[in-house]
């Protein structure tokens, strides 16, 4: 089986100042607004121009997820956690019967005010959408869980993803593209819209 690599799967978005007052020690309950990721980067030979990874970003809108307890109000004394998907990195490999995108993802997690327990759950989503198109064709959800250590405020993890692609032998996969996010209810999108806003 023919295998090529492409070391460069997109360029990880800059960060606003909330996004790095989340992620830097010391910082309060920061907001992440995470732009989209985008561009591919320098390719190594022509052979891994001719094949280069998917674009991969993670969607704005749905980077930070923040949960409330049950019940309770939605001011900063309810909230139980908070959690971003942070950054990511990553390859890609293609065999003759396509190409897998392997990227690891990393989400940082802060324990809220209202938190019970020291683990929090989250689940978050690897969406593919064929080249041209926004609406993704396939997606995928995940759980997972950052349990904090006493005394400790923050937490995280690494997630292992490597979604695949199936193409032709030799076609190229540089226009698809891979969306990452937390899968949100209908409140916790307007409540990260409504941040986003400030």
């Amino acid at each position: 089986m023919d295998r090529r690599r492409d070391r460069n799967i997109g360029t990880p978005a800059r960060k606003s100042p909330r996004a790095l007052a989340l992620a830097s020690l010391g910082a309060g309950f920061g907001v992440l607004a995470l732009a989209g990721c985008s561009g591919l980067g320098g390719a190594n030979t022509p052979a891994d121009a001719a094949l280069a990874c998917p674009k991969v970003s993670i969607v704005r809108d749905l980077a930070e997820v923040t949960q409330f307890r049950n019940g309770g109000g939605r001011d900063l004394t309810d909230v139980t956690s908070r959690a971003a998907l942070a950054d990511y990195s990553g390859n890609c490999d293609y065999t003759s019967d396509g190409v897998t995108v392997n990227v690891n993802v990393f989400l940082i997690a802060e324990r809220g005010p209202a938190m019970q327990g020291n683990t929090a759950n989250y689940r978050y989503f690897v969406a593919v959408a064929k080249p041209g198109e926004e609406a993704p064709t396939t997606k995928t959800e995940f759980d997972t869980s950052v349990t904090f250590e006493s005394g400790k405020l923050r937490s995280g993890s690494r997630e292992e993803l490597a979604p695949k692609i199936p193409l032709p032998k030799d076609a190229n996969g540089k226009d698809w593209k891979i969306f990452l996010g937390f899968q949100l209810t209908p409140e916790q999108l307007a409540f990260n819209r409504a941040q986003m806003k400030q």
